[in-house]
């Protein structure tokens, strides 16, 4: 499978109900045009129970085709940038035209260098007001940088090849891995449900919607019944546990391309 078409499966456009039925978009997706969740781990050489084979080779080519999860790091301005935000202050606007004024003044009615005493006093005052800002908003911006690298970071249960499960930063998972989930962690790539019991998560931080959105295993049985079986990165498990499918990663996710949205309109 392609990355497009397994994004296209997360997709907000395919995570609600179709406008005629009771349908959701994504379900209907998995069973009839994906051939259900069994197949789509088939074609992501990868097994329900036992998860990828995760050799060296294997977890190279699946990041070189599929891409690794890591997010898109915030937007850090440059000090040029910082030095430019302190003149949209009025204030200091107001003081670097009392020097200008300052400095032509003086130099008219005292000479050089006298003249230009008040005028440069005013702009040092002003320089040393924009070098302490631009150096604070420097460090706050840096420091702001290392807290959302440090929130990323997240140990995830996976099975690579084994019954058993090992623990992984979540940085590291692959498309085609089988991750344990619980209550209370935050989802770490875009997933398909493949096991799970009582499971819902808060997705209000990508949608903006506060309910807690159900969560099913979709099968023949159940992709007609208004059933969803996708996680979103970066939402919250809120009750429940199971298994799950990664199908998408970084940039790629839901969450991933409205992060780079944002950053670009910004």
């Amino acid at each position: 499978m392609t990355t497009e078409q397994l994004c296209s499966i997360v997709n907000l456009d395919n995570h609600h109900k179709h406008p005629n039925s009771n349908t959701c978009i994504s379900s209907e997706m998995i069973v009839k045009e994906f051939g259900g969740i069994e197949t789509i781990a088939q074609k992501l050489f990868t097994n329900l129970k036992t998860g990828i084979k995760g050799d060296k080779q294997d977890l190279e080519e699946r990041q070189r085709v599929f891409g690794r999860n890591s997010f898109p790091p915030p937007k850090i301005k440059t000090i040029m940038e910082l030095v430019a935000e302190n003149f949209d202050d009025t204030i200091n606007q107001i003081l670097f035209g009392a020097a200008v004024v300052s400095i032509i003044i003086g130099w008219f009615k005292e000479g050089l260098p006298d003249g230009l005493i008040e005028g440069t006093s005013i702009l040092i005052s002003l320089t040393i007001i924009i070098v302490v800002n631009s150096g604070n908003n420097w460090v706050s911006e840096r420091r702001l940088a290392a807290l959302v690298n440090l929130s990323e970071q997240q140990d995830v249960a996976v099975q690579r090849n084994s019954n058993d499960t090992i623990t992984i930063d979540s940085r590291e998972l692959v498309v085609g891995d089988v991750v344990h989930f619980e209550a209370g962690m935050k989802v770490p790539a875009d997933l398909i449900m493949i096991e799970g019991q009582d499971v819902s998560c808060n997705e209000g931080e990508l949608t903006g919607e506060p309910d807690y959105v159900e969560k099913y295993r979709i099968d023949e049985s159940n992709w007609d019944q208004g059933v969803m079986g996708t996680m979103l990165a970066k939402s919250l498990v809120a009750t429940g546990f199971g298994k799950a499918i990664v199908v998408a990663v970084g940039p790629k996710t839901v969450a991933g391309v409205i992060t780079e949205k944002t950053q670009t309109e910004n």
